[in-house]
Order: structure tokens, then C-alpha cells, then sequence
């Protein structure tokens, strides 16, 4: 998946942070150091594309 050329650099680095523990957009934006609101921007495209999952206000990855 990190290797797709469309990818851009924040998106492989909210990618890289995504595990099977759920964590939230601000968790996850601390760790990219991205503002929240992009990386909400960010998570909410990964759950559109199917390789992450949104249940009560966390994210985690599927694959």
C-alpha cells in the first residue's frame, strides 16, 4: 500500500501510524505531527478506499 505512486507523504505517514489498535485523528495527527483536520481529511479517504475502519470515534487498520 506505502508504495503506491498517488500516496502522498502524509498520507504514508497517517498509513504508518494506523495499526489494529483503534486510536483517534488526534492521536494520530500528534504522532504525524499534521494538523487534526487533515488528518481527520486523511483517515476519513483511507476508510473510503477500504483499508481502514471507523467505529466510536477511532480508526484502525483492516489489512
Amino acid at each position: 500500500m506505502q508504495n503506491q505512486q498517488y500516496m502522498t507523504e502524509e498520507a504514508k505517514a497517517v498509513y504508518n501510524e494506523l495499526s489494529t489498535t483503534p486510536a483517534t485523528a488526534g492521536e494520530i495527527a500528534e504522532k504525524t505531527h499534521l494538523s487534526p483536520s487533515r488528518c481527520q481529511f486523511i483517515l476519513t479517504q483511507m476508510v473510503m478506499a477500504g483499508v481502514s475502519h471507523y467505529q466510536f470515534g477511532c480508526y484502525k487498520r483492516l489489512q
